[in-house]
């Protein structure tokens, strides 16, 4: 608390795209719209040179040290995070700005009465468009298009309208169940795979991993949307592609690690699959040398498509205070991370 108020602490960097950086017309902004909270809430913003620690100069440490103090609430990315109850005896929780939280693991760091909560349902509306546009591109061929033009080859090539054809997804939380929604809309039939969901309202049938290979089988395009865990690192293997029919399409928009991009580099060379889009990679920034660039019938995206840049921080703000909110009133926290089995 800082006097009598909820300390909230906002920790950008200086390197952050403007999208993932929260300022001080983002709390005004969010004050207006809570007027209730208004007089209860006392926020502070810090900034490092950098994302990583070890780059972090003595003033950086001095800031953010001196505002952790009394910090209830923490809203960041990376941060120290030795002794974190010894320099944040308050802290309650902290609400990352990402969906993923596995630059942070493994989680020995974490106190016991400190809550993680992650930005999950933050991307949704940018990234339900982007899902939609990557289904739409695939359907119509664009990679090879594409790499047709970078050859100056004029190579004709027709499709068919994409209803009726059939999208599985690996992962059916909230990313892969937006996906499903997009793809419904655009009439496809959606094959859900998730070990731990059932069913869902926009896919047909839900499996577990143990059918992958004969659901994949069936598939015109795969989109890849579970989170990075022990159990899904490296899931889409070569073996795993293939599994998919040579017409098919690959998307990933989960993370890299979950794909293995050497065996989808040789599928594309070798014609064995349409196409692919990748938003995330196993490293990041793709370094210069990665064969990806040059592969054929494959487009990338450096990580942009689920991110607005409007909105994104303004979004992240109002999850904050949905949660304080619920603390408030006795309920239970939305996405907690479970810190034994997250990444």
């Amino acid at each position: 608390m800082y006097q009598g108020k909820i300390h909230i602490h906002i920790q950008n960097s200086d390197i952050s795209h403007p999208v993932f950086v929260g300022t001080k017309q983002h709390v005004e902004d969010l004050l207006k719209r809570n007027p209730d909270l208004a007089d209860k809430l006392y926020f502070t913003i810090g900034s490092s040179d950098y994302d990583e620690v070890d780059r972090w100069s003595q003033e950086d440490f001095d800031e953010y040290y001196s505002c952790m103090k009394t910090a209830d609430i923490m809203v960041g990315f990376s941060f120290p995070t030795e002794n974190l109850r010894q320099y944040a005896p308050c802290l309650r929780w902290i609400h990352f700005i990402s969906s993923g939280v596995d630059h942070l693991a493994p989680f020995t760091w974490v106190p016991d009465d400190i809550k993680l909560i992650n930005n999950r349902g933050v991307h949704l509306p940018k990234s339900g468009e982007s899902f939609a546009m990557f289904l739409a591109m695939l359907n119509a061929h664009i990679p090879s298009l594409v790499t047709s033009q970078r050859r100056h080859k004029w190579d004709k090539d027709f499709t068919s309208v994409i209803k009726g054809k059939t999208l599985c997804i690996i992962g059916v939380g909230h990313q892969g169940g937006e996906m499903a929604r997009k793809a419904k809309e655009l009439g496809l039939n959606v094959i859900g795979i998730d070990p731990y969901i059932k069913e869902h309202p926009y896919c047909e049938m839900v499996v577990d991993n143990s059918r992958m290979e004969e659901v994949l089988g069936k598939a015109d395009f795969l989109a890849i949307a579970a989170p990075l865990t022990d159990e899904t690192r490296g899931i889409v293997s070569g073996e795993v592609l293939g599994w998919l029919p040579p017409h098919a399409g690959v998307i990933n928009v989960s993370r890299g690690p979950l794909l293995d991009e050497e065996a989808l580099s040789r599928k594309l060379y070798a014609g064995e699959l349409s196409g692919a889009i990748l938003d995330v990679f196993q490293q990041e920034p793709l370094p210069e040398n990665s064969p990806l660039w040059d592969t054929p019938n494959l487009i990338m995206t450096p990580h942009v498509s689920s991110d607005d840049l409007v909105y994104y921080m303004p979004l992240t703000l109002d999850l904050v205070i949905h949660n304080l909110r619920n603390e408030m009133e006795g309920k239970p926290f939305i996405n907690v991370v479970n810190a034994n089995k997250a990444f």
